[in-house]
This record gives structure tokens, sequence and C-alpha cells, in this order.
């Protein structure tokens, strides 16, 4: 059994929701890490499978693993749940589907603090759990360390760096010292990282593939529909809702626009998709007239920022058979 320390150097969070088949793979590759200094929480959100069960054994066997159990509120409240936790000086996030590399907190946490970084990121492969293989990304980041301005922008514009939640390891300050949480809506952590990102001093990045990101059919993106379509564009709303806040539009103001005419060009084919399934075409014109506004709405000179979450000022529809 290995001694919990009162304040471990890394806090890892797993938000865990019917995973029975994958948990047990997850916490042994945590289990397994090279850097030992750093505790687990996984945060069962209300799984009805066998997840908790499996999950539990890992805590009876070592003091590291803290399982918690809440009603579900799904995974930004799973992250957020652990985040108010956490008692690591660092967070790194794991989705409990996936695992990493025996390297990986060791890694990630060299490269926070040989660089005097806040942020560490490294690239990652493709896990397919039930043939046991691990593919490449063929995700091309730039390594290197960044400062705020230089990382933000190519976190902004999916350039180099993505705002996945996992990959990372950040100091928890980020999120402590500037009341930052993770939304309830989908794309949270597009919605969520740049606004971490945003007071991040330094940004280390290495190429080294050390997260292994499980390949399922149920992904947001493989079963999109207009709610998530819509979610789409609001996520760079919070980004740039948020950035306006901070003073710092215009320092970021290409990225945002960069960003939005991408979510706009990729609505266009769930729009399609969506009309096409529903075989009903009757609101098809609306929605994408929607889509243009909503675009026009996000690069536009003359937005307001607000203090709470932001809200889109119209919706695009979904289409029913």
């Amino acid at each position: 059994m290995t001694d919990l320390k009162e304040c471990p150097k890394i806090s890892v969070i797993v938000p865990m929701y019917k995973v029975e088949k994958y948990i047990d793979r997850c916490l042994e590759t945590i289990k397994d890490q090279t850097f030992k200094d750093f505790e687990v929480l996984i945060v069962d959100d209300g799984s009805p499978d066998k997840s908790a069960e499996l999950a539990d054994k890992f805590t009876k066997a070592d003091e590291r693993f803290i399982l918690y159990h809440k009603i579900n509120g799904g995974l930004s409240d799973a992250r957020n749940y652990g985040l108010d936790r956490a008692k690591g000086e660092y967070i790194v996030f794991i989705d409990s589907d996936d695992c990493i590399h025996k390297d990986y907190l060791k890694v990630l946490y060299d490269e926070c603090v040989n660089n005097g970084a806040d942020i560490a990121y490294c690239n990652f492969r493709h896990s397919f759990f039930m043939s046991k293989l691990i593919l490449p990304s063929f995700s091309f980041i730039k390594q290197g360390v960044f400062d705020t301005e230089t990382a933000l922008n190519m976190l902004i514009s999916d350039k180099y760096l993505h705002s996945f939640a996992w990959n990372k390891m950040y100091k928890k300050s980020l999120f402590i010292d500037n009341h930052i949480t993770y939304p309830k809506i989908y794309f949270e952590d597009v919605a969520t990282s740049p606004r971490v990102f945003l007071h991040a001093k330094k940004v280390a990045v290495t190429r080294k593939s050390l997260y292994y990101y499980e390949k399922r059919g149920g992904s947001i993106m493989a079963t999109m529909d207009m709610r998530k379509v819509n979610h789409l564009l609001l996520s760079i709303l919070f980004i740039k809702n948020y950035i306006c806040l901070q003073g710092e539009y215009d320092k970021y103001k290409h990225s945002i626009d960069r960003i939005s005419k991408k979510m706009y060009i990729i609505n266009w084919y769930s729009i399609t998709a969506e009309h096409v399934k529903a075989w009903n075409f009757r609101e098809m014109k609306q929605n994408f007239r929607i889509n243009r506004k909503l675009y026009e709405y996000l690069i536009s000179k003359d937005y307001t920022p607000v203090k709470d979450d932001p809200k889109l000022p119209f919706e695009m529809k979904q289409p029913h058979k």
C-alpha cells in the first residue's frame, strides 16, 4: 500500500460514467506511473454500471486513490467537483475510458518545473480497446516553450495546439485564482481551455505522445445534433466574451475569427446531415441563415461582453421526422 501525502504534487481527476469496460485499464496506467507523488480523485458521476465497484478495488489497495460518488451532473460537473477537492499544486484530467504512458506525469511535471511553465502539453495517440491498437494521431503540434499570446493564439485557432481538457498539466491556481470552471455545455473544453491559457505566463509543449485517447463511436462529434451544433458556436462565444472582459480582444481577434469561420463551415455539413437524417428540409434554409448570422455575431467588433455565462442571441432548430 502506498501512503498518501497531505499535499501531493499532482491531483489526477478522473470523471467516471458508464466505463466498466475501460476503467481498470485507465486506473492501472495511473497506478504504474514512474512519478509517484500524486493523488487520484475518481469522480463517480452516478454511473449505473459496475464502474464504481471496479474503481473501489484501487482505493482499497492504494491510499492515493480516492473515490467520490455524486448524482449524475455530466462531465463538466464531475471535473468541477474534482477541482474543488484537489490538494495538488498541479492538475491533470484523464477521461476514464482513456489511458496514459507510464512517464506521462513525470514528463509533464518536469516540463512545468524545468521551464517555469504554468501549463505543460503533450501529443497524443488513438487507442482502440477491442483490438488493443495504439496508433498515431497525426496531430501536428509545435514543440517549445511559449508565452501567453503565442500559445493562446495557437490554441484558439486550433492550429498546433488543441483545447482538450486532457493531454495537459495545469497549475491548479490557474483555475482557483481566476474562478474558472467548466460550463455545462457540449464542447466545454473548447469553452474553458483558452480561458485557462490566458492566465498562463508560459506553456511548455512536447511532441512526445504520452496520452492515449480511446476512439469510440459515441463521441460528441460522431453523434451531432442541432443542440451540439449550437453549442459549438456557444463555446467560441465563451472564449470571446472572457477575453473581451479581460481587455485582451485585439491580441486574439484574428484567431477568434479563424476558429469562428472553421466552425461555421463545419456547421454547414452538420445542418445538412441532420436535415437529411430527418428527411425534413422545411427549415433547412432558415438554419443556414441562422448559422451565418451567428458567425457574423462571433466576429463582430461591436460585441458587448457580459459578466455571467454568455448566451447565443438565436439558435438553429432540430428538424424532426
